[in-house]
């Protein structure tokens, strides 16, 4: 792989994808988990707490003891103490009113980066999953993306939101900057799908993401 900076990059209008001017493969979020994960295999840090979360490959399980760091995990602490995580939860909506709660919270704050999540919107039995790892709970899933991110380097930005299905709310949004792996690595520019599913018998609220 040949890493470019983002001088080589050009966008054509925020639903089309990124073009490198020059033939080189630029690092998502998931090839940039899966290339430091073995060749850090000897300076893991101590995971400073437990979570639920499920590998889907032996590098990313690997790469993953990086983002839980006793730094880290003391910094999301601190970040999200203000984040009540026992809200009471907000039922009843109709997924379109739901979509726009999630949109209006996610353009204040994106905390698909941010981790400053909106607990009243998910279900007690939410889960997350990518190609590379899935978790339980609203509050895991939200210090993970704190210390995965570097605060105030990485982006989220909301492309669109809408309900596309009875029970589906769909957010494109478009994802940049450094992540704390090793020494940090920069994302170039890339769009993320993000589907939430509500649930009807959970008074409507979110009860599984996946990226």
């Amino acid at each position: 792989l040949a890493f470019k900076g983002p001088h080589s990059l050009a966008f054509k209008g925020p639903h089309s994808m990124l073009h490198a001017t020059n033939p080189v493969i630029e690092p998502g979020r998931r090839d940039v988990c899966s290339l430091f994960g073995l060749a850090t295999l000897a300076l893991l840090p101590h995971r400073a707490y437990a979570g639920d979360e499920e590998y889907k490959d032996f590098a990313t399980k690997v790469s993953s003891k990086l983002l839980t760091s006793a730094e880290m995990a003391a910094e999301s602490r601190d970040a999200l103490a203000t984040v009540d995580w026992g809200a009471p939860k907000v039922t009843g909506l109709s997924t379109e009113e739901m979509a726009k709660r999630i949109d209006a919270g996610l353009r204040r704050e994106c905390w698909f980066v941010t981790g400053r999540s909106l607990p009243e919107l998910f279900s007690n039995s939410f889960t997350f999953s990518d190609p590379q790892v899935s978790l339980n709970g609203i509050e895991e899933y939200s210090r993970g993306v704190r210390s995965f991110y570097k605060q105030g380097s990485a982006v989220g930005e909301i492309v669109c939101t809408a309900a596309t299905a009875s029970d589906t709310i769909t957010v494109v949004w478009r994802n940049y900057g450094t992540v704390n792996i090793g020494p940090g690595f920069d994302l170039a520019p890339y769009l993320v799908t993000t589907i939430l599913k509500t649930s009807a018998s959970d008074g409507g609220l979110i009860v599984k993401q996946e990226d």
